[in-house]
């Protein structure tokens, strides 16, 4: 099977399985999963019975039983290099029940939408990257390499117990490059993301009685400059390899 035929394969899956993928996503969905508090145990239950209904062998990580983190892989043909697909399984709660048009834990489709909490962030690209994984599986002995599939608890509080955990202590979830199906704008192909930098200052000044404000800088007025100036970082320049 040559790589064009490979492709139109896997484009023939998509639309004969486009119901079912929806279907799932709507089901999913309604195995709710808000975070906090955080137990996912339902919604991740949906997952494992797909993997197991088409045969591919899963296993469940959970430094909290409540927030397990699921992991699948198979190796292709021959040597290559491992891909891995991410998802997070937790959604952003739900405290605004009562503003919403439809049950936000329903599911439901109408007008050629789903409507519910998690839907767009990230439900619908986890199970994107799920139905992807076993399309994939299918052509295992025509790929190279190793196609790993994560899907994480724990991603809207920080994700201690979800891909940080994986990261810490199971590093055959490493790749050379990983595909993440977070939401962003329709016409956004992000190739990066920028890490976290967290500074703490700490402004001193000697002090002085109320009544001689001019004999000591104002520590909030230098610590409010020090925040304008921070500003700056915003026009850096950035470069890229060509070849990244």
């Amino acid at each position: 099977m040559s790589l064009q035929a490979e492709r139109e394969q896997l484009l023939t899956w998509i639309d004969q399985e486009r119901d079912e993928l929806v279907n799932f996503l709507a089901h999913f969905v309604r195995s709710p999963s808000p975070n906090p508090p955080g137990d996912i145990r339902n919604a991740t239950a949906a997952l494992l019975e797909w993997l197991a209904k088409v045969g591919l062998p899963a296993r469940t990580i959970a430094p909290r039983p409540e927030m397990p983190n699921i992991v699948a892989s198979f190796k292709g043909a021959r040597p290559g290099r491992h891909l891995v697909l991410n998802g997070h399984i937790d959604v952003f709660p739900c405290n605004d029940a009562d503003r919403w048009t439809r049950d936000p834990w329903g599911g439901q489709m109408a007008d050629g939408r789903i409507y519910g909490r998690g839907v767009s962030d990230m439900k619908n690209g986890t199970v994107a990257l799920l139905f992807a994984f076993g399309w994939l599986a299918k052509l295992k002995d025509r790929l190279p390499g190793r196609l790993t599939f994560t899907a994480v608890s724990d991603e809207e509080t920080g994700g201690t117990w979800g891909a940080k955990y994986l990261l810490d202590h199971h590093p055959e979830v490493l790749g050379e490059c990983l595909l993440n199906a977070e939401p962003g704008g329709p016409t956004t192909i992000r190739f990066g993301e920028k890490g976290i930098l967290r500074a703490a200052v700490i402004i001193e000044t000697s002090g002085c009685h109320g009544a001689y404000t001019h004999k000591s800088a104002s520590a909030t007025r230098v610590a409010a400059r020090i925040a304008t100036e921070l500003a700056a970082v915003d026009d850096l320049a950035v470069t890229m390899d060509g070849a990244v």
